[in-house]
């Protein structure tokens, strides 16, 4: 027998693996026919404190991909940087500054993007100096920020529309003070019109309990809250996701999701309001993943109704579908209101 012949069966079975390999590694997923997509950036923390390649892979294959997913907005849930330092915020800049012409994007601070080296032990941040008011007024999206600071960015809220109805984007701060929540609630109030999906760092947990300093959990009675960072204490106020819940999101109808990151890896939970609306609150967190997260992006993809919403998580930088729990879902909103 030839050599080549024995080497057949061999040959064979790395070609089945070849084969079962490239299936598992699947592509993005096929666009919606006539929908559009709002696009998630989880932390980005360690991609540019270690890893920019990885920040650039996600934000190129936006930009490249923006007209095939008819992307409404990318919408970056905090952590930005690692650790609130000039050289981070301008590997964030950079990497967005390659889809800014192609999507409208939103962003909020983390924990990691506020105080000395990032440890939030104060609100000082360098977020403004870098994506500053002056550049989102430009942007035809462009709602305002929090009253109080007029040149901040830190709190903002951005409008646009699509399937079939108007959208309010409400962007709040790591832990947002008490007269933040006060002015949240009246932009959400004054816009009744538009289905709003608030962003936040810290709100759910993936055990999809919501951060709540009232909870004790497991049988150590581990505190649910947030109250190891500094600025719990702060006279100004810090309200977590429980307090959030209750002083904010669960009193306006128009509320639709809630988006947060902070701990890995997802989360889901589905509350009604004190209206009778259903509030989608959506984790998402790959930091932990090589390379500080392996450049996961989460792509809501919403029907051409703007009725139902297909969840998936894919990776530019590994060209892969992520295969963690909960990273891929169906979700069904209330239709709009004519």
């Amino acid at each position: 027998m030839s050599t080549l012949l024995r080497r057949v069966p061999t040959l064979i079975l790395l070609a089945s693996l070849f084969v079962f390999s490239n299936a598992l590694r699947a592509a993005a997923p096929e666009p919606l026919k006539d929908g559009f997509t709002i696009v998630v950036m989880p932390d980005t923390q360690i991609y540019a404190w270690k890893f920019p390649e990885v920040y650039s892979a996600q934000t190129e294959w936006i930009a490249a991909n923006a007209e095939r997913y008819n992307m409404a907005y990318v919408i970056h849930v905090g952590d930005v940087t690692q650790n609130n330092v000039p050289g981070e915020w301008q590997i964030a800049l950079d990497a967005h500054k390659k889809m800014a012409a192609a999507v409208p994007c939103a962003v909020v601070p983390g924990n990691h993007d506020l105080g000395p080296g990032g440890k939030a032990g104060a609100r000082d941040t360098l977020m403004s100096d870098y994506f500053s008011v002056a550049e989102f007024r430009k942007m035809p999206t462009y709602g305002g920020v929090y009253d109080k600071e007029p040149e901040r960015i830190e709190n903002n809220y951005h409008l646009f529309s699509a399937g079939g109805r108007d959208w309010m984007i409400l962007g709040l701060e790591f832990g947002p003070r008490h007269d933040v929540v006060r002015w949240a609630n009246e932009v959400t109030a004054k816009h009744r019109d538009r289905s709003v999906i608030m962003v936040t760092h810290a709100y759910l947990r993936p055990d999809n309990k919501r951060f709540n300093r009232w909870l004790k959990l497991g049988p150590q009675k581990k505190p649910a809250g947030l109250d190891n960072y500094a600025l719990a204490k702060s006279d100004a106020g810090f309200n977590d996701g429980e307090d959030l819940w209750k002083k904010l999101v669960s009193k306006h109808a128009n509320m639709t999701f809630v988006l947060s990151g902070h701990v890995c890896y997802t989360g889901l939970l589905s509350s009604e309001g004190e209206q009778g609306n259903t509030v989608h609150q959506v984790l998402v967190d790959y930091q932990r993943d090589p390379q500080g997260g392996n450049g996961y992006l989460r792509l809501m993809q919403f029907s051409p109704d703007g009725v139902m919403v297909k969840v998936s998580d894919y990776s530019p930088y590994l060209d892969s579908t992520s295969q963690q729990a909960g990273a891929e879902f169906e979700l069904k909103l209330a239709p709009a209101k004519k």
